[in-house]
């Protein structure tokens, strides 16, 4: 529906999509409960049950489209240079990941030699919380021994995916793939 996750957009294309999803269901809502009283000129009928049910779908909806509003994401100029230094590495866009006590907005993520590196254009991101949490998640899923490496600055972080494209082989494909799949995973 709102797209694949780990793409450039992602988060922009969620708000617009959950937005519109909010509004049109919660007036489908509002419009079989307003028109069933009117109708049957009082609220003891099937269509406010209906209606009072279908609430719950409009909450997660409205809850869904929250989140997508306080979520970061990866600015043009920054996919434009990562698309420079990306070369043959796995990466994922707009990734925001949430743990008990903080967010993180993370704009890319890539992963090679057992290196987990991520950029956060967001000023407020807790960078070692973040490079905590996704090495404990790591850890839980059996991945143990990865670094993790959050930078704020997209030169340095250009610059390091350049070292990985240089050291990178093909024999862990797999393994890489299945990390990006649980960052996927953790992300909103």
């Amino acid at each position: 529906m709102i797209g694949k996750k780990g793409t450039y957009g992602y988060i922009k294309r969620g708000r617009k999509i959950l937005g519109a999803l909010t509004f049109v269901l919660l007036a489908a809502v509002l419009a079989l409960y307003f028109g069933a009283q009117w109708y049957f000129k009082t609220n003891k009928n099937i269509f406010t049950i209906i209606a009072a049910l279908s609430c719950i779908g409009v909450g997660k909806c409205a809850v869904d489209f929250i989140m997508f509003m306080r979520a970061g994401y990866c600015s043009k100029s920054a996919e434009e240079s990562i698309a420079l230094h990306i070369g043959r590495l796995k990466g994922a866009y707009d990734l925001y990941m949430t743990s008990l006590n903080k967010n993180f907005a993370i704009s890319h993520a890539v992963c090679a030699s057992r290196t987990v590196c991520a950029l956060t254009e967001d000023s407020e991101c807790d960078v070692k919380a973040g490079e905590m949490h996704i090495r404990t998640m790591l850890e839980n899923d059996g991945y143990k021994g990865y670094t993790v490496k959050i930078f704020r600055n997209l030169d340095k972080y250009t610059e390091r995916l350049d070292e990985l494209n240089r050291t990178i082989d093909g024999k862990e494909n797999k393994t890489i793939q299945d990390v990006m799949n649980l960052l996927k995973s953790i992300s909103l």
